[in-house]
């Protein structure tokens, strides 16, 4: 079984996590379900969370954009959006899906959905034009064009 991965172009990368629309070179890549890569930066992006949600709670040094990579599975199948507009609301959370669905159909661009916390895949955020978080983007990185990553990498905080 395959998951869909929307893996964006360098300068979508900034915009994705913003509220701009999915750009139209955003490249979908299919990953294995189980790829061990894709599940240690998933892992590795759950474990920083609360880094995550200590920023978001109080920004002080111009973060901006924040967003959660979240998984949606239907009858279709399973993919993974960026939802940006985040709100908590009556104990729950929310946020909207920031590019339009490849595989899944029960959602589409610019719903706002309830997030589970055991779908977040991954976070991210901007400071000083660094992409913070979005450690699932660092195994894709290798079905680009060489100079393609290297211009991902360079807006990385965290290479």
């Amino acid at each position: 079984m395959f998951a869909r991965w929307v893996l964006a172009a360098a300068f979508s990368a900034l915009v994705a996590v913003g509220c701009a629309p999915s750009q139209p070179r955003d490249k979908v890549v299919h990953v294995e379900a189980d790829d061990p890569e894709m599940e240690q930066a998933k892992a590795a992006a759950r474990s920083r969370l609360p880094e995550f949600w200590a920023v978001v709670d109080d920004p002080k040094n111009g973060e901006t954009d924040f967003a959660l990579k979240v998984e949606v599975t239907d009858a279709s199948g399973t993919e993974f959006f960026w939802c940006n507009n985040l709100i908590r609301r009556d104990g729950k959370l929310f946020g909207t899906i920031n590019n339009d669905p490849n595989t899944v159909q029960s959602v589409k661009f610019g719903q706002e959905i309830e997030i589970a916390d055991d779908k977040i895949a991954d976070w991210t955020y901007i400071k000083d034009d660094k992409i913070y978080g979005n450690l699932t983007m660092r195994p894709l990185l290798k079905t680009l064009p060489k100079e393609q990553a290297d211009e991902l990498r360079a807006q990385l905080a965290e290479p």
